[in-house]
């Protein structure tokens, strides 16, 4: 009888451990085909499948930490080039802009927005350095002495590719909720020489912080409103002289901050501090 008790018990048992060893090879070919799909997607990426994982995880970062909406339909052009510009209070800036890039395009597809970085971005090696590649970004001195990258971002715009600027030239910590500071006119010489369209873009609520790092893990509700591209046709001509450039970028940042309703600091006071400067180094 003790024998005959044990053959119900062992069957029960040899059922259970079936039934996990079936559970487990369908989990791992559930994993199997979610990563050959996810692969196939990434690998048929218009935009390359670098950009592909980092707009994906950029999707779960905003549905678990902060979210993002927009307060009226985007404007950035499915095709073609453009040049979208900004306030900057915070250095998710360029990752919020990015989120509902493509949201009114007729066949949503993934571009590609190059920001113009700080050079030391791509020098410390490591996540960061490899996500700037990734996003085709162009590495540019503090000191804006090169106009290499400046070049260079004429040429990603005649190629018909979008071009991510903070006119401000650095996050706006003095006064982010009451006035824009200063732009800088290479701005409106880009928007100028190209003809491309400049699409201005407040974004209201940014996470802040100082440090790289700990500015991903804030909790925020970011809000984007997009404008329509700036009208600069008073100014297009072969060779805008400097004034045509400092008016030309204050109308730049006339259209960012009347989407949020803020102030801004006339270019020229950008300029003559930097001609002061330029003044006592000689």
């Amino acid at each position: 009888m003790a024998l005959s008790g044990l053959y119900p018990l062992r069957a029960r048992i040899e059922s259970k451990t079936m039934t996990i060893q079936i559970l487990l090879i369908a989990f791992a070919a559930l994993l199997t085909f979610t990563a050959a799909v996810l692969t196939s997607r990434a690998a048929r990426c218009n935009a390359g499948w670098r950009a592909w994982i980092c707009y994906r995880v950029a999707m779960i970062y905003n549905f678990l930490r902060p979210r993002c909406t927009a307060t009226n339909a985007c404007t950035y052009p499915e095709h073609g080039p453009a040049i979208i510009v900004a306030n900057h209070t915070s250095p998710a800036d360029p990752l919020l802009l990015w989120i509902r890039h493509f949201s009114q395009f007729r066949k949503p597809r993934l571009r590609v927005i190059g920001y113009m970085m700080a050079k030391e971005y791509y020098t410390r090696g490591g996540l960061l350095t490899w996500i700037c590649k990734a996003m085709e970004c162009i590495p540019v001195e503090r000191n804006g002495q090169d106009m290499a990258p400046i070049k260079e971002a004429l040429r990603r715009l005649q190629a018909g590719h979008l071009l991510g600027l903070f006119p401000e030239g650095g996050i706006n910590i003095e006064s982010p909720n009451e006035r824009l500071r200063a732009g800088e006119v290479g701005v409106a010489w880009l928007a100028l020489r190209s003809k491309a369209p400049v699409i201005p873009v407040f974004i209201s609520d940014a996470p802040r912080s100082e440090s790289m790092v700990r500015v991903f893990f804030k909790r925020a509700r970011s809000r984007l409103t997009y404008g329509h591209p700036v009208d600069l046709s008073p100014w297009h001509n072969d060779k805008p002289s400097h004034t045509d450039l400092i008016e030309a970028t204050d109308k730049i940042m006339q259209s960012i901050a009347s989407l949020g309703g803020l102030q801004i600091t006339p270019s020229f006071t950008r300029t003559t501090r930097q001609a002061k400067e330029g003044t006592k180094q000689e």
